[in-house]
């Protein structure tokens, strides 16, 4: 009798609204998230996958002491999309990282020459070019082995207690400036990767050019475009560990930066 009391309470329809609810923000962060929104797996796959994780959340998961169970479709329709608002807030803001490191191989690219070698990245369905997508994969290699992705789903579990269900998230005025902030980090990612190698290859410019009006006769463009190539993907693979450290940094603060962002 006591095992069929547990199973009742247990699919009881507060507990089935509230377990949707924890499925719906964690279907958000995948969503939106690295490495999770760019699997190659089948969706029945992923959504078995957040089915799971949230069976896992959903006993240590509390609701707000005021949440009710919403009476019609519309009140539930409305809590889900809160609960995927801030599941997707979440995974946006780690994914900000990928973008600032395809930012970075696009300014290399067209420093290098090699912009024109646009295809079709069946990740991002976009056209995109070969050094964005070497460091694409660098920096998925560097999420998955310092263990960021586990990050994502502490942080997903973190935010029940700091923004419980039933409750409308009112941002702060820090909470805004913290999202503003690590917006403007893409620029500063970008340019962090791309800088040691774009310096080298802008004083390359720089002594193409005096070459070029000591030599008039010579053609230049013949000589510079296969020596900013080559160079350009010696200095790549020269500074590789000198980016390895730099992303290793900057993902491990964008982790902290999200937990903290509502405590």
């Amino acid at each position: 009798m006591i095992q069929i009391s547990n199973l009742l309470n247990t699919l009881s329809p507060y507990s089935i609204v509230v377990y949707m609810l924890v499925l719906t923000r964690l279907t958000g962060m995948i969503v939106s998230a690295p490495f999770f929104s760019e699997l190659h797996a089948p969706m029945m796959t992923k959504i078995w996958f957040s089915a799971i994780v949230a069976f896992i959340f959903f006993p240590l998961v509390q609701a707000s002491k005021s949440f009710i169970i919403p009476h019609d479709m519309a009140e539930f329709i409305i809590l889900a999309l809160i609960e995927f608002f801030i599941g997707y807030l979440i995974g946006f803001i780690a994914n900000l990282i990928f973008e600032g490191v395809r930012m970075s191989g696009n300014v290399l690219s067209i420093q290098t020459g090699l912009s024109m070698s646009q295809a079709l990245d069946p990740i991002t369905g976009v056209q995109s070019n070969e050094l964005s997508r070497i460091y694409i994969y660098l920096a998925t290699l560097i999420f998955l082995i310092t263990g960021a992705y586990q990050m994502l789903f502490i942080d997903v579990f973190n935010s029940f207690a700091a923004v419980p269900m039933g409750v409308f998230p009112l941002f702060s005025e820090n909470i805004v400036s913290s999202i503003i902030h690590l917006s403007s980090q893409i620029f500063k990612i970008a340019f962090g990767i791309a800088l040691p190698v774009f310096s080298v290859l802008l004083i390359t410019d720089v002594l193409l050019g005096l070459m070029s009006k000591m030599m008039p006769q010579m053609n230049i463009y013949m000589v510079a475009i296969p020596v900013k190539i080559y160079l350009g993907l010696f200095l790549i693979f020269a500074f590789l560990s000198a980016t390895n450290v730099y992303l290793q940094g900057v993902i491990k603060g964008f982790m902290q930066a999200i937990g903290l962002l509502f405590t």
